[in-house]
C-alpha cells in the first residue's frame, strides 16, 4: 500500500495482478489499474509507490520477467488510469518501490538484492544502482531530505545510502537492528 504525501489517495497492489486507487477520505474505490499480464505469475504485483503529488502510480513485481527475463515498472496517471510509461530492463523482479519526498527519485529494491534508482523528472532514466545486498530486498524508504535512502535485506542488514545530486549511490553504511 502507498499514499501520496497529503494522504488523499491510497493505492494497493495484490497478487490478483491489479492495483486499486482509493479515496482515503471516503474509502471509495476510484479505479482499478491493470498493467500487461500473462499466464501464471506474469503481471503479479509486489510493489507500489505513489508520487508525492499523487499524480503518478508506479507498480512492479513479476512484470515482464517471463517475457524477456527483465522486469519492468509500469507508471500510471492516477486520475485517468492511463498507462504512461514502462520502465524496462531491470535485472530481477521488483520487490518494493518508493518515491523520495521531493518526487525526484523512484527507488526499486529487487529480488536479487540490487537497488535501482530512477530520475523521475528525467523520464525515469536509471540514475544509480547498487548490488551490496546479496539476498532478497523488499523495503525502501527515503529520509525527509530525499538525500538518504534506507533499505532492508534478507541478509539481516539495514543499508543507509547517500544519494548524490546525479543519483549515484554512495557505498552504504550497514548495520543490524539492535546490534
Amino acid at each position: 500500500i502507498a499514499t501520496d504525501a497529503a494522504g488523499r489517495w491510497a493505492t494497493t497492489v495484490s497478487h490478483d495482478k491489479t492495483a486499486r486507487v482509493w479515496d482515503v477520505a471516503t474509502g471509495q474505490l476510484m479505479r482499478v489499474l491493470r498493467q500487461p499480464q500473462g499466464e501464471g505469475s506474469e503481471g503479479q504485483l509486489n510493489a507500489v509507490a505513489v508520487s508525492p503529488d499523487g499524480e503518478t502510480v508506479a507498480v512492479g513485481g513479476q512484470t515482464g520477467w517471463k517475457w524477456d527475463r527483465q522486469a519492468s515498472i509500469y507508471l500510471f496517471e492516477r486520475g485517468s488510469g492511463r498507462l504512461q510509461q514502462r520502465v524496462e530492463g531491470l535485472s530481477s523482479t521488483i520487490q518494493g518501490l518508493g518515491y523520495s519526498p521531493d518526487g525526484r527519485w523512484l527507488a526499486a529494491p529487487l529480488h536479487n538484492g540490487e537497488l535501482w534508482l530512477f530520475d523521475a523528472p528525467g523520464g525515469y532514466a536509471r540514475a544509480g544502482r547498487d548490488s551490496d545486498c546479496k539476498a532478497d530486498s523488499h523495503s525502501v524508504q527515503f529520509g525527509a531530505d530525499s538525500q538518504h535512502l534506507l533499505t532492508s535485506c534478507f541478509d539481516g542488514q539495514l543499508r543507509v545510502y547517500s544519494v548524490a545530486a546525479d543519483g549515484r549511490l554512495a557505498t552504504p553504511l550497514r548495520g543490524r537492528p539492535g546490534g
